[in-house]
Protein backbone atom coordinates (compact mmCIF):
# COMPACT_ATOMS: atom_id res chain seq x y z
CA UNK A 1 0.00 0.00 0.00
CA UNK A 2 1.14 3.53 -0.62
CA UNK A 3 0.43 4.33 3.03
CA UNK A 4 3.23 2.03 4.20
CA UNK A 5 5.67 3.78 1.89
CA UNK A 6 4.73 7.17 3.28
CA UNK A 7 5.11 6.09 6.88
CA UNK A 8 8.34 4.12 6.41
CA UNK A 9 11.16 5.39 8.62
CA UNK A 10 14.26 6.39 6.70
CA UNK A 11 17.80 6.69 8.01
CA UNK A 12 20.12 9.70 7.83
CA UNK A 13 23.74 9.12 8.91
CA UNK A 14 25.79 12.13 9.97
CA UNK A 15 29.54 12.12 10.54
CA UNK A 16 31.20 14.70 12.78
CA UNK A 17 34.79 14.72 11.52
CA UNK A 18 37.81 16.77 12.54
CA UNK A 19 41.07 16.88 14.48
CA UNK A 20 41.41 15.80 18.09
CA UNK A 21 40.19 18.45 20.51
CA UNK A 22 38.13 20.38 17.95
CA UNK A 23 34.90 19.86 19.90
CA UNK A 24 33.12 16.96 18.20
CA UNK A 25 32.21 15.17 21.43
CA UNK A 26 30.99 18.41 22.98
CA UNK A 27 28.73 18.99 19.98
CA UNK A 28 27.15 15.56 20.30
CA UNK A 29 26.73 15.90 24.05
CA UNK A 30 24.99 19.27 23.69
CA UNK A 31 22.77 18.00 20.88
CA UNK A 32 21.73 14.99 22.92
CA UNK A 33 20.95 17.18 25.94
CA UNK A 34 18.85 19.53 23.80
CA UNK A 35 16.66 16.79 22.33
CA UNK A 36 13.26 16.09 23.84
CA UNK A 37 13.46 12.73 25.66
CA UNK A 38 10.88 11.15 23.36
CA UNK A 39 13.13 11.88 20.36
CA UNK A 40 16.24 10.16 21.71
CA UNK A 41 16.99 6.66 20.46
CA UNK A 42 18.98 4.06 22.39
CA UNK A 43 22.27 2.84 20.93
CA UNK A 44 24.47 -0.04 22.03
CA UNK A 45 27.71 1.92 22.32
CA UNK A 46 30.53 2.12 24.83
CA UNK A 47 30.95 5.85 24.21
CA UNK A 48 27.65 7.77 24.13
CA UNK A 49 29.49 11.02 23.44
CA UNK A 50 30.73 9.66 20.11
CA UNK A 51 27.48 8.09 18.94
CA UNK A 52 23.93 9.35 19.40
CA UNK A 53 20.66 8.77 17.60
CA UNK A 54 17.31 10.50 17.47
CA UNK A 55 14.08 10.51 15.51
CA UNK A 56 12.49 13.37 13.65
CA UNK A 57 9.68 14.09 11.26
CA UNK A 58 9.66 16.32 8.20
CA UNK A 59 6.44 17.53 6.63
CA UNK A 60 7.76 16.79 3.16
CA UNK A 61 9.67 13.52 3.56
CA UNK A 62 8.10 11.85 6.59
CA UNK A 63 9.79 10.10 9.51
CA UNK A 64 13.55 9.75 9.89
CA UNK A 65 15.97 8.22 12.33
CA UNK A 66 19.25 10.14 12.51
CA UNK A 67 22.45 8.32 13.47
CA UNK A 68 25.33 10.60 14.46
CA UNK A 69 28.93 9.52 14.95
CA UNK A 70 32.07 11.51 15.80
CA UNK A 71 35.50 10.36 14.66
CA UNK A 72 38.94 11.95 14.82
CA UNK A 73 40.70 12.59 11.54
CA UNK A 74 43.28 9.88 10.98
CA UNK A 75 41.16 7.17 12.59
CA UNK A 76 38.63 6.78 9.77
CA UNK A 77 38.35 3.37 8.09
CA UNK A 78 39.06 3.47 4.38
CA UNK A 79 37.16 1.04 2.13
CA UNK A 80 38.81 -2.33 1.60
CA UNK A 81 37.94 -5.47 -0.29
CA UNK A 82 34.79 -7.02 1.07
CA UNK A 83 33.39 -3.78 2.52
CA UNK A 84 30.12 -2.29 1.40
CA UNK A 85 30.46 -0.13 -1.67
CA UNK A 86 28.35 2.62 -0.12
CA UNK A 87 30.03 5.10 2.27
CA UNK A 88 28.99 4.84 5.94
CA UNK A 89 27.68 8.43 6.02
CA UNK A 90 25.17 10.64 4.24
CA UNK A 91 26.35 14.04 5.46
CA UNK A 92 29.49 15.40 7.10
CA UNK A 93 30.12 18.13 9.65
CA UNK A 94 33.77 19.17 9.49
CA UNK A 95 34.75 20.71 12.83
CA UNK A 96 38.00 22.55 13.47
CA UNK A 97 39.31 24.79 16.22
CA UNK A 98 39.51 28.51 15.52
CA UNK A 99 42.68 28.83 17.61
CA UNK A 100 45.78 29.97 15.71
CA UNK A 101 48.06 27.22 17.17
CA UNK A 102 45.63 24.60 15.79
CA UNK A 103 45.69 25.86 12.20
CA UNK A 104 48.22 23.34 10.87
CA UNK A 105 46.24 20.51 12.43
CA UNK A 106 43.06 21.86 10.85
CA UNK A 107 44.64 22.05 7.40
CA UNK A 108 45.97 18.51 7.72
CA UNK A 109 42.53 17.33 8.79
CA UNK A 110 40.92 18.90 5.73
CA UNK A 111 43.37 17.03 3.52
CA UNK A 112 42.46 13.89 5.42
CA UNK A 113 38.77 14.49 4.78
CA UNK A 114 39.35 14.97 1.07
CA UNK A 115 41.36 11.74 0.91
CA UNK A 116 38.65 9.90 2.83
CA UNK A 117 35.95 11.13 0.46
CA UNK A 118 38.11 10.29 -2.53
CA UNK A 119 38.43 6.71 -1.31
CA UNK A 120 34.64 6.44 -1.69
CA UNK A 121 34.65 8.12 -5.09
CA UNK A 122 33.27 11.37 -3.65
CA UNK A 123 34.42 14.94 -3.19
CA UNK A 124 33.32 17.98 -1.21
CA UNK A 125 30.89 19.09 -3.87
CA UNK A 126 28.77 15.95 -4.25
CA UNK A 127 28.15 15.06 -0.62
CA UNK A 128 26.46 17.33 1.97
CA UNK A 129 29.21 19.01 4.00
CA UNK A 130 29.12 21.96 6.38
CA UNK A 131 31.98 23.46 8.37
CA UNK A 132 32.02 24.55 11.97
CA UNK A 133 34.70 26.90 13.29
CA UNK A 134 34.62 26.02 16.98
CA UNK A 135 36.30 27.75 19.93
CA UNK A 136 35.21 31.23 18.92
CA UNK A 137 35.54 32.10 22.61
CA UNK A 138 39.35 31.59 22.56
CA UNK A 139 41.61 34.60 23.01
CA UNK A 140 43.94 33.43 20.22
CA UNK A 141 41.26 32.66 17.66
CA UNK A 142 41.81 33.47 13.99
CA UNK A 143 39.40 35.75 12.09
CA UNK A 144 36.59 33.94 10.27
CA UNK A 145 37.65 35.30 6.88
CA UNK A 146 41.16 33.91 7.45
CA UNK A 147 39.76 30.46 8.22
CA UNK A 148 37.43 30.69 5.24
CA UNK A 149 40.24 31.52 2.82
CA UNK A 150 42.35 28.60 4.00
CA UNK A 151 39.77 25.91 4.74
CA UNK A 152 36.74 26.79 2.64
CA UNK A 153 37.63 28.04 -0.85
CA UNK A 154 34.58 26.15 -2.14
CA UNK A 155 32.16 28.42 -0.30
CA UNK A 156 30.48 25.62 1.66
CA UNK A 157 28.10 26.55 4.43
CA UNK A 158 30.02 27.31 7.61
CA UNK A 159 29.19 28.41 11.14
CA UNK A 160 31.19 30.05 13.93
CA UNK A 161 30.63 28.22 17.19
CA UNK A 162 31.61 27.86 20.80
CA UNK A 163 30.75 24.45 22.18
CA UNK A 164 31.80 25.75 25.59
CA UNK A 165 28.99 28.31 25.46
CA UNK A 166 26.63 26.13 23.42
CA UNK A 167 26.70 28.63 20.56
CA UNK A 168 26.45 27.53 16.92
CA UNK A 169 25.98 23.85 17.77
CA UNK A 170 22.29 23.60 16.91
CA UNK A 171 22.64 25.94 13.94
CA UNK A 172 25.24 23.60 12.46
CA UNK A 173 23.02 20.57 13.07
CA UNK A 174 20.02 22.30 11.51
CA UNK A 175 21.95 23.09 8.33
CA UNK A 176 23.47 19.64 7.80
CA UNK A 177 20.10 18.00 8.43
CA UNK A 178 18.48 20.24 5.84
CA UNK A 179 21.14 19.52 3.23
CA UNK A 180 21.35 15.79 3.89
CA UNK A 181 17.64 15.03 4.08
CA UNK A 182 17.02 16.95 0.86
CA UNK A 183 19.94 15.16 -0.81
CA UNK A 184 18.67 11.72 0.21
CA UNK A 185 15.12 12.59 -0.82
CA UNK A 186 16.35 13.77 -4.22
CA UNK A 187 18.22 10.52 -4.74
CA UNK A 188 15.05 8.57 -4.03
CA UNK A 189 13.15 10.78 -6.43
CA UNK A 190 15.51 9.70 -9.17
CA UNK A 191 17.89 12.64 -9.22
CA UNK A 192 21.49 11.79 -10.18
CA UNK A 193 23.64 10.99 -7.17
CA UNK A 194 26.50 12.96 -8.64
CA UNK A 195 24.49 16.18 -8.75
CA UNK A 196 26.09 18.97 -6.75
CA UNK A 197 24.43 19.41 -3.38
CA UNK A 198 26.39 22.43 -2.20
CA UNK A 199 24.90 25.61 -3.64
CA UNK A 200 26.15 28.56 -1.61
CA UNK A 201 23.99 31.08 -3.46
CA UNK A 202 20.73 29.16 -2.98
CA UNK A 203 21.19 26.42 -0.36
CA UNK A 204 18.29 23.99 -0.36
CA UNK A 205 17.63 24.13 3.36
CA UNK A 206 14.04 23.22 4.19
CA UNK A 207 14.77 23.38 7.87
CA UNK A 208 11.57 24.69 9.46
CA UNK A 209 9.84 21.27 9.61
CA UNK A 210 13.03 19.72 11.00
CA UNK A 211 13.34 22.42 13.65
CA UNK A 212 9.75 22.01 14.77
CA UNK A 213 9.87 18.22 14.89
CA UNK A 214 12.99 18.19 17.06
CA UNK A 215 11.69 20.76 19.47
CA UNK A 216 14.95 22.71 19.37
CA UNK A 217 14.98 26.46 19.71
CA UNK A 218 17.22 28.30 17.28
CA UNK A 219 18.07 31.90 17.93
CA UNK A 220 19.03 34.48 15.32
CA UNK A 221 22.01 33.60 13.11
CA UNK A 222 25.34 34.06 14.80
CA UNK A 223 27.49 36.95 13.55
CA UNK A 224 29.64 35.66 10.73
CA UNK A 225 27.46 32.66 9.84
CA UNK A 226 26.56 34.28 6.57
CA UNK A 227 30.18 34.61 5.48
CA UNK A 228 30.55 31.20 3.86
CA UNK A 229 27.45 31.63 1.75
CA UNK A 230 28.90 34.71 0.10
CA UNK A 231 32.55 33.69 -0.10
CA UNK A 232 32.63 33.08 -3.82
CA UNK A 233 30.47 36.10 -4.62
CA UNK A 234 32.69 38.39 -2.56
CA UNK A 235 35.81 37.01 -4.15
CA UNK A 236 34.41 37.58 -7.63
CA UNK A 237 33.29 41.10 -6.74
CA UNK A 238 36.74 41.96 -5.46
CA UNK A 239 38.28 40.53 -8.62
CA UNK A 240 35.90 42.49 -10.84
CA UNK A 241 36.66 45.72 -8.99
CA UNK A 242 40.40 45.46 -9.47
CA UNK A 243 41.73 48.02 -11.91
CA UNK A 244 43.83 46.76 -14.82
CA UNK A 245 47.57 46.99 -14.15
CA UNK A 246 49.52 50.00 -15.40
CA UNK A 247 52.33 48.78 -17.66
CA UNK A 248 55.38 51.06 -17.83
CA UNK A 249 58.01 49.85 -20.31
CA UNK A 250 61.61 50.25 -19.09
CA UNK A 251 64.74 49.66 -21.16
CA UNK A 252 68.04 48.87 -19.43
CA UNK A 253 71.40 48.63 -21.26
CA UNK A 254 72.79 45.11 -21.04
CA UNK A 255 76.23 46.48 -20.11
CA UNK A 256 74.81 47.53 -16.72
CA UNK A 257 74.27 43.91 -15.70
CA UNK A 258 76.87 42.43 -13.36
CA UNK A 259 78.62 39.11 -13.90
CA UNK A 260 75.69 37.19 -12.40
CA UNK A 261 73.19 38.87 -14.70
CA UNK A 262 71.57 40.79 -11.83
CA UNK A 263 70.86 44.47 -11.47
CA UNK A 264 69.37 46.62 -8.75
CA UNK A 265 66.65 48.93 -10.02
CA UNK A 266 65.19 51.80 -7.99
CA UNK A 267 61.83 52.92 -9.27
CA UNK A 268 60.51 56.34 -8.24
CA UNK A 269 56.81 56.88 -8.87
CA UNK A 270 55.03 60.24 -8.85
CA UNK A 271 51.26 60.28 -9.11
CA UNK A 272 49.78 63.06 -11.25
CA UNK A 273 46.20 64.19 -11.91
Amino acid sequence: MSTSTQTAVRTCRLLYYGPVGAGKRENLRLINQSLPPQRRLSLATADPERQIAFSMNTEKDGDWQVLVQAIDSGTEKFPTAGMDTAPPFDGIIFIVSSRAPDLDQSLASMEGLKSYLDSWGLDLMNVPVVLQYNHRDAADMLPIDRLESLLNPWGLLSFPASSLRNEGVRETLKSILGLTVNHLANQTDGSPQSAAVQTPKEPALEVAPIKDSLGLEYGPPLPGSEIAQATKDRGQEIFDELSPPVVVPVQIPRRLLDSNGAIRVLLEIELTD
